[in-house]
């Protein structure tokens, strides 16, 4: 995992963030699927990290199939995981459906500007309409004029009503990309 220049070099948390809980940014920072193997050893590890923000990285599906390593494993804390722009394909759902199926900390979750497609969705839908299922928040590209995708989304809010699924489209009064503050709780 090769920081850019100004990117964090180490996965311990900066002194300004320790009060609010254990958040990494590393958006835009090159993360591969290599950084992504040592963050999931982190993550697996009894790990205070709980906000982990992998934006604008090309982690690529062995690098998501690392992470949903360590979402399974119970010592995994994670409590908010941003994914955005991460090149993550449809298929790759099923690694996640099946992380999300097991998961007890997860809360938050953006996979925005991934095109998923219907068949992605779909599955992360059967995931989360299981009762057990821990994820509060949800955001990531959706097709507004596919019935089908409205379908499979509706029925997924209706088995979890707790479910907030937010479209990641761009609201011109907000920035681009809200803050990583947004998923401190």
């Amino acid at each position: 995992m090769g920081p850019t220049q100004g990117a964090p070099t180490s996965l311990s948390p900066s002194p300004s963030v320790r009060s609010r809980g254990h958040v990494r940014r590393l958006w835009c920072c090159n993360v591969t699927s290599e950084g992504c193997a040592a963050l999931s050893r982190l993550l697996q590890q009894t790990s205070s990290l709980t906000h982990l923000d992998l934006g604008l990285n090309h982690i690529g599906l062995a690098g998501l199939r690392f992470l949903c390593e360590a979402l399974k494993d119970p010592c995994c804390n994670l409590q908010c995981l941003w994914l955005w722009g991460c090149s993550i394909p449809p298929f790759s759902c099923a690694d996640l459906s099946s992380a999300l199926a097991i998961n007890q900390t997860l809360v938050s979750l953006d996979l925005g500007q991934n095109s998923l497609g219907f068949s992605g969705v779909k599955m992360l839908c059967e995931a989360l309409k299981l009762a057990r299922c821990p994820l509060r928040t949800l955001r990531m590209k959706i097709d507004e004029s596919d019935t089908h995708f409205q379908k499979v989304l509706r029925e997924a809010r209706e088995s979890n009503p707790r479910l907030l699924i937010e479209s990641d489209s761009r609201d011109p009064r907000r920035p681009p990309r809200p803050s990583a503050q947004d998923f401190v709780f």
